[in-house]
């Protein structure tokens, strides 16, 4: 398995995989600046969806200054290739940008990065919480 950089794509198609498959219309947003990947219809409103994608258990970059409130975060932990051998499914941890914010999940240890931790979404609060989003529309 290449582990190049492809790891960004694979979680916006895996993301927008699963919203599909739990109902919700969707429409993904290509190139490489851009603060939304992924729009999801639900049933009262639309969904902006920011998906980040990693292949080790380490952590997810991303500078506290781009989240924004209204955005859904959703970080997939894509596994080793060792672990996809083993037929092991991606992990998803969803949070709000708001929570991002209010819960200072952005760990500034690194000199010029920052970033989301495995171990601290690696909780009921945010693993495979999809009933965080608004429901799909009927």
């Amino acid at each position: 398995m290449s582990i190049s950089n492809t790891a960004h794509l694979a979680g916006e198609f895996l993301v927008a995989g699963e919203l599909s498959r739990r109902g919700n219309p969707i429409s993904i947003t290509m190139g490489n600046a851009k603060s939304v990947d992924i729009y999801a219809e639900a049933e009262q409103t639309v969904i902006k969806i920011d998906a980040k994608a990693s292949r080790l258990k380490t952590s997810w970059p991303i500078f506290e200054k781009t989240v924004l409130n209204d955005v859904f975060y959703i970080f997939v932990n894509l596994r080793t290739a060792k672990e996809v051998d083993k037929k092991l499914s991606p992990e998803y941890f969803i949070v709000k940008g708001e929570e991002i914010l209010s819960s200072k999940l952005v760990n500034t240890n690194w000199k010029n990065m920052q970033g989301i931790l495995y171990s601290t979404l690696n909780t009921e609060e945010y693993k495979e919480r999809w009933d965080k989003l608004p429901s799909p529309r009927s």
